[in-house]
Order: C-alpha cells, then structure tokens, then sequence
C-alpha cells in the first residue's frame, strides 16, 4: 500500500511539474520565428508610445501573411492585390471574420531586419496609419527571402485586424 501512495503521489508530483511550465508567449502560439517576433514587439513598443494597446499575435493572420508572402515571391510582383486579382481585404478576411483589416508589406534588400521593415512602414503614411489604427487588436507577421525582380530580397507582410 505504501509502496502504491509512493509511486501515485510520484505521478502526481510529474503532472504538477509539466502543468506548471510557463505559458507560451502569444507570439510562440502563432508560430512566428524570431524576426516576425520581432516585428511583433517593435510595433506594440511604438504602438504603446502612441497610447494605443498591444496587438495580439494570431495564427490565422500569420497563415494569410504566409499565403501573401509566397504568392508575391511566387508570382514576382509587390502589391496588396493578390497575383488573382483579389482585394487584400477580401484575402484577408478568408482567414477572419473581422470587420477591420489592414496590411503593410515591404521588401528589404540587404541585410533584412525586423527593425529596417517597421522603419519603412513607420516612413510611409499609408502604413503607419495601419499600424496606429485604434481598430487593430490582432496581427500576423511573415517573412520570407527570394527573388523579386532581379534581386534577393526579404519580403515582410504584416496583416491586422480588429477583435471581432
């Protein structure tokens, strides 16, 4: 009997360690590898200097980040549309429900860094607007290298959306 309470309270003792381990970072959950967590950071630093609250990373906007990403690489071109002709709001609303979205893509020659990406957008209106929109509460980063026109680039896609 001694010998039973022994090994169940071992058991009981394992399963309390590995409950106990730390939760994932949210932008571990959404899969990004270190330079899309790094995307991540910059703009919820500069987001909370601007008074605005952090965006959560989100596994369905990685996946439509991903899809954009390659289907740029893929098909040579930059652009919010899709090589189909689809709008970036209806692409990206095929991976949620949301009511707001939003994009920001660049391509960075060179040595491409989470830091230099969010600086290009940071400089251009158009996407700074998308990153300090009040109404972005999620974002999916993704970051791929390949060729774009005649050179090797990093191309970065940064989908958001609002809550719902």
């Amino acid at each position: 009997m001694r010998t039973a309470l022994l090994a169940c309270s071992a058991v009981i003792c394992c399963c309390a360690v590995l409950a106990w381990q730390p939760a994932q970072t949210k932008a571990d959950a959404a899969r990004l590898d270190r330079a899309e967590r790094k995307v991540v950071r910059i703009i919820n630093r500069i987001r909370a200097r601007h008074g605005l609250r952090r965006l959560r990373p989100s596994r369905s906007l990685a996946r439509a980040a991903m899809e954009h990403t390659r289907d740029m690489l893929r098909r040579d071109f930059l652009g919010h549309a899709s090589s189909d002709g689809t709008s970036m709001g209806q692409r990206v609303r095929r991976y949620t429900g949301a009511r707001w979205v939003g994009e920001s893509i660049a391509a960075v020659s060179g040595r491409a860094t989470a830091r230099r990406a969010v600086r290009m957008w940071m400089h251009s209106p158009p996407h700074r607007a998308v990153l300090l929109s009040r109404s972005g509460r999620r974002i999916g980063v993704d970051k791929r290298r390949g060729r774009l026109g005649a050179a090797r680039r990093a191309v970065f896609t940064a989908d958001l959306a609002s809550g719902g």
